[in-house]
């Protein structure tokens, strides 16, 4: 084979490849601030022990402190695309995206904390979240109404490389109307 045909050989191969494609990153959209507190009209005291008949802390994954009195539990979800929004990539749900591509884990801490207010109280919820891509190492630790932005190390050819995850917040209004019940 002579040269001219190797050379056309070689512009025909690559003149038929598409194009690399671009990847497009777009963040979640902020959310206003959510309202995590509750206030009721029980005392601190009162407020726990109806938590305790009402079975409430009596599930061996909640961690009761009664000097604080703080409860709080730990939960590793596999739907993560239910918790958090870290927006899009092209298309897909970014959280799904880091899944498919290097897989990746969300370990949510959720701690309830109920202060004295008079003859109430108030009741905070935070949530830490804290989503991992397994095999990058890349983590974002992120709180209640405490976004996260972060620099990736290696983004994809072309993509914007800074990161944004922040809360859905199912778990904080999930609790707060379940506590609401108690009053």
């Amino acid at each position: 084979m002579s040269k001219i045909h190797l050379v056309i050989c070689t512009i025909l191969v690559f003149s038929c490849q598409e194009p690399l494609q671009e990847n497009k990153y777009t963040p979640p959209v902020e959310k206003n601030f959510f309202n995590n507190k509750l206030y009721i009209n029980l005392e601190v005291n009162e407020f726990w022990s109806r938590a305790l008949k009402a079975n409430f802390l009596n599930n061996p994954q909640i961690n009761f402190d009664k000097n604080n009195k703080k409860a709080s539990f730990v939960i590793n979800p596999t739907n993560i695309q239910d918790y958090i929004d870290c927006g899009k990539m092209n298309d897909e749900l970014y959280v799904n995206y880091i899944e498919r591509i290097f897989e990746s884990s969300l370990t949510i801490e959720t701690t309830i904390e109920v202060i004295s207010l008079n003859n109430s109280s108030e009741i905070e919820i935070i949530s830490n979240y804290q989503f991992t891509s397994i095999e990058t190492g890349t983590r974002w630790d992120f709180a209640t109404n405490e976004p996260k932005l972060i620099l990736v190390g290696t983004p994809a050819y072309g993509a914007e490389p800074y990161r944004m995850c922040l809360s859905k917040n199912l778990i904080e209004s999930s609790l707060i109307n379940v506590l609401k019940l108690m009053e």
